[in-house]
């Protein structure tokens, strides 16, 4: 037996290194690795490729050698397995040569390896070829969306149309949460695919359009004020406008260009946090367009009766 051993060992491939596992590796160890080789190699999933039935040859002789506890026991001794079984006493109940995938799981579920077909179904549930397949996650459909500025700030009810896998296109009417902005994603759930094991959501992917008036930065909004020169000198109040409703602004006097006068609560309220921002209007002392001869005088009269210089302190720090 030592000596048919040794003739055989020079045959055959270490069932260690074709499995892929240590010589300390347990029986699920070893169960895995063939597992996951058997799959990737077995020919009913590599047809055509002549060398996978080959590779799998020696996969399914490794596995025999090394479940087999006497088998196993025999190679870490003597280097060989079976004293002569060899892969073909192994493989004689198999019409092809090959064990099916059936026959593999098969074999594995009847040892008590990966749960019991009891547990849980069938091998073919657990890893999803076979007669049972493992329901499939339906998908996500996801569909952008432009929205107006206002609707973006305020929330709004919106028609669009969708066309989840396998159904006509529809059209569905989706409440747009308060304060989203470009880049935001809205999940409407049970809007996607459908399948077996359930329904996926509709994620709508926004974009907002610029505004002529507003802008944003964040949950704040901005709005650049005109004022004349007489309103900014001498004080005054105005109406300013916002997301909702105008509001009276009053402007002290002699006020400076690009002042931000905070108006609270009056910016885009933050979806996660709930929090609003603020609006903030950044005053713009607007010149006259068509100064007529009058006004050119007057003006004139008016710095000589009342100079001063704005850049004075600038130019001292020249």
């Amino acid at each position: 037996p030592v000596a048919e051993a040794r003739i055989l060992m020079s045959a055959q491939k270490d069932p260690y290194k074709v499995l892929g596992v240590a010589r300390s590796a347990t029986q699920e160890q070893i169960k895995k690795a063939y597992r996951d080789l058997a799959r990737k190699h077995h020919p009913d999933m590599n047809r055509g490729d002549k060398t996978s039935e080959e590779r799998f040859k020696e996969i399914q002789h490794a596995y025999e050698t090394l479940s087999d506890p006497e088998k196993k026991k025999a190679y870490d001794t003597f280097g060989t397995a079976g004293f002569g079984g060899g892969a073909q006493g192994g493989r004689a109940r198999y019409s092809r040569g090959f064990p099916s995938m059936e026959e593999i799981f098969g074999d594995i579920f009847a040892q008590g390896g990966f749960g019991a077909r009891g547990a849980g179904g069938g091998f073919g549930e657990v890893f999803d070829f076979g007669q049972a397949r493992r329901p499939r996650k339906p998908r996500d459909v996801r569909r952008s969306v432009t929205l107006d500025f206002r609707d973006a700030v305020g929330g709004a009810e919106k028609e669009i149309l969708v066309k989840p896998p396998g159904e006509p296109e529809k059209k569905i009417t989706v409440k747009i949460p308060a304060g989203v902005d470009t880049g935001s994603k809205v999940r409407i759930p049970g809007r996607g695919e459908r399948t077996d094991s359930g329904t996926g959501d509709l994620i709508l992917e926004v974009r907002v359009s610029p505004h002529p008036v507003f802008r944003r930065e964040g949950d704040d909004i901005y709005l650049d004020l005109p004022l004349t020169v007489y309103e900014a000198a001498l004080g005054t109040r105005v109406d300013v406008p916002t997301v909702g409703s105008p509001v009276r602004l009053t402007i002290p006097p002699g006020i400076a260009s690009g002042t931000k006068m905070r108006l609270r609560g009056k910016g885009a309220k933050n979806p996660r946090t709930g929090k609003t921002g603020d609006q903030f209007a950044v005053v713009q002392i607007a010149m006259p367009e068509k100064p007529d001869e009058g006004m050119e005088k007057l003006m004139g009269e008016m710095a000589e009766k009342y100079p001063y210089d704005p850049r004075k302190k600038l130019l001292g720090h020249l």
